[in-house]
């Protein structure tokens, strides 16, 4: 049996959620544009391993979507998760945003492109198949629909996770594309965290960072 604790702070989305052998056991998730993530997140996991009858050392590992995103909220997250794992000797397990996005696809195809807005036309990029193979790792990409033709054909999804991306690039494409916004949402997390559990791919507690993705231009 494996108890994942799943944390996602990448964006104004605070989400927690447990998972029992890959399956959602207890979800809370709020978007706040004040990012009051450090307020919501230590409330949130106590509420749900208290109502869960759950204690913390009872955790087979704690999962943290690692980025990119807002840097406040990954730092966040990161803080906390560490802070349980530490002392506890518990297992930490980091996984894209970008691909806890994808994951939000109730259909996958071979060509799913997973965008987070960054600032303007920049948007965080990974591209996946519908096993979640990476194609394209986490880059930052200046979008338009140049860009997007080169990337896209009849069989691409994209998945955004707000509305004002989903309108912007709905104006940019003129191709025929699936195009959805999903939350990133820590539910999401469940059956990814469960894998790499299951392969023993765990973060070194000491080293492990936010991946931010080096930003390519100056303000």
């Amino acid at each position: 049996m494996s108890l994942i604790l799943n944390l996602e702070t990448s964006s104004k989305n605070c989400s927690v959620s447990l998972s029992s052998m890959g399956k959602l056991v207890s979800h809370f998730e709020l978007e706040d544009d004040k990012y009051r993530h450090s307020e919501l997140l230590t409330s949130t996991i106590q509420d749900i391993l208290s109502n869960e009858k759950i204690n913390i050392k009872d955790l087979d590992a704690i999962s943290i979507g690692v980025g990119p995103g807002s840097f406040t909220g990954l730092r966040i997250g990161f803080s906390v998760a560490k802070g349980l794992c530490y002392p506890h000797k518990i297992k930490l397990i980091g996984i894209s945003t970008l691909k806890i996005l994808a994951n939000s696809l109730d259909s996958k195809s071979d060509n799913i492109i997973a965008l987070i807005n960054d600032k303007g036309n920049y948007f965080y990029l990974s591209k996946y198949n519908s096993e979640l193979d990476e194609l394209i790792p986490p880059r930052i990409e200046f979008i338009d629909q140049e860009f997007l033709n080169k990337m896209i054909d009849n069989s691409t999804t994209i998945v955004v996770n707000d509305i004002s991306s989903y309108h912007l690039i709905g104006k940019i494409i003129n191709k025929k594309v699936n195009l959805i916004k999903n939350v990133i949402s820590s539910s999401n997390m469940t059956s990814l965290s469960q894998k790499s559990f299951n392969n023993n791919e765990f973060e070194d507690i000491a080293y492990a960072e936010p991946v931010y993705v080096k930003k390519p231009y100056v303000n």
